[in-house]
Parts: C-alpha cells; sequence; structure tokens
C-alpha cells in the first residue's frame, strides 16, 4: 500500500471525492436520516455545497481520497444546515421541509464548545484495514489538544460492531445507549451508542496549528 498523507486542506477535486465517500459510506442514513436524497447525484451536491472543509482531517493515496474524519465544535458542524444548497438541488416546498428536518437532527449533535464531535469518519472500501481510521483519530486527538478541548464525542450505531470495537481500542467509553426502534430502521440501524474519550493536556503538548 502506497504512503498515506493526513491533510487538512483540499483542492476542489478531491473535496468532490469526500462527498462521494461520504454517501457512499452512510447511502442509508443520508437517504432517510440526514439528507433526504433520493439519488447520489442529489446526495453529492448537497454534500460538495454544505461541507465546512475546514472541519476536517483527511487521509489521501496518491492524492486520492480514501477516508475522512469530519467534527464538530461547538455550533461549528462538518455538515451544517445549508438552506441555500437544499433550495439549489430540490424545489422550494421540498427544500424546505428537507432542510428543516435535517436542522432538528442536527440540533442534537452539537455540543459546548469544550465539546469536539465526530461527525462522521469514514474510509474508502478498498483502503479499509490498513489502519487510516486509527490514524485519523489520532490526528483528531493533536486538533482538541491544540484548541485545547479535553473531551471527544462519538456515536456508533448497533450494526457496525467494528468501529465500536476499534472506539474501545482506541480509549473511548461507554456514555449511553438510546434504542431508536422505528424511527430509524429504514436507515439501517436501531440502536445509537455514545462513547467519549477524555484528554489530558499539559502546556508541552500544545502546539500551534
Amino acid at each position: 500500500m502506497n504512503q498515506i498523507q493526513i491533510r487538512h486542506q483540499l483542492n476542489a477535486h478531491q473535496q468532490e471525492q469526500v462527498a462521494h465517500l461520504f454517501y457512499e459510506a452512510f447511502p442509508l442514513k443520508v437517504k432517510h436520516l440526514w439528507l433526504y436524497a433520493k439519488t447520489k447525484k442529489q446526495a453529492v451536491q448537497l454534500l460538495s455545497r454544505s461541507i465546512q472543509f475546514e472541519q476536517g482531517i483527511y487521509a489521501l493515496r496518491n492524492e486520492e481520497v480514501v477516508g475522512f474524519l469530519g467534527y464538530n465544535i461547538g455550533k461549528k458542524a462538518f455538515t451544517p444546515a445549508n438552506y441555500t444548497a437544499f433550495r439549489n438541488v430540490y424545489s422550494p416546498f421540498v427544500g424546505t421541509w428537507r432542510f428543516l428536518c435535517y436542522a432538528f437532527y442536527l440540533k442534537f449533535h452539537l455540543y459546548h464548545e469544550h465539546v469536539l464531535h465526530i461527525d462522521p469518519i469514514a474510509v474508502s472500501e478498498e483502503a479499509r484495514g490498513h489502519g487510516i481510521g486509527k490514524l485519523l483519530l489520532s490526528k483528531l486527538e493533536h486538533v482538541a489538544i491544540n484548541k485545547e478541548i479535553t473531551k471527544i464525542n462519538l456515536e456508533v450505531v448497533d450494526t457496525n460492531p467494528s468501529a465500536l470495537k476499534l472506539y474501545e481500542r482506541f480509549g473511548y467509553m461507554l456514555k449511553k445507549e438510546l434504542k431508536s426502534g422505528p424511527f430509524t430502521a429504514k436507515a439501517g440501524f436501531k440502536k445509537v451508542i455514545f462513547m467519549q474519550k477524555c484528554l489530558v493536556i499539559s502546556h508541552s503538548s500544545i502546539k500551534s496549528e
């Protein structure tokens, strides 16, 4: 496997790759829970216009994005509810109600300024099993430390046991579980597991970005 590079900035073509990877990693969630997009084309258009790429960490191989991690800090979201993007992709009425639904969902995934929330993390299918997820999680801790944030939150669903094991190995602790039942069955899961990792920050570990 060629060497993986971690970047915080992407060109326009690589940003589009992130939008495609986002959809390919979470097609059911994008369709039935997040953006309510009926087609991949609609989803990619929405994501390309909505993602705040400065709120992400990206793994590249040969200049191609093979993984990414988006994060929210306070009210700053990796994929915020962008009314203009919804209106540009859908008709006015459809765009408005889908925007409102996503904004309502996002309301429960934004936290205080002292908490960094992972939302989401994805690795392309052909690049899995090479430690990219671990690398992204490690780099995120550097971001948190530089911002003097001591808590990192994430959510994992019951149908993704491999991700749950990765987070447990990386030091994330179970905080609570929520049975989502019929509300999320179409999105491919019925329970959400909330996890958190607390970081110890020393003055010597803080570096300028």
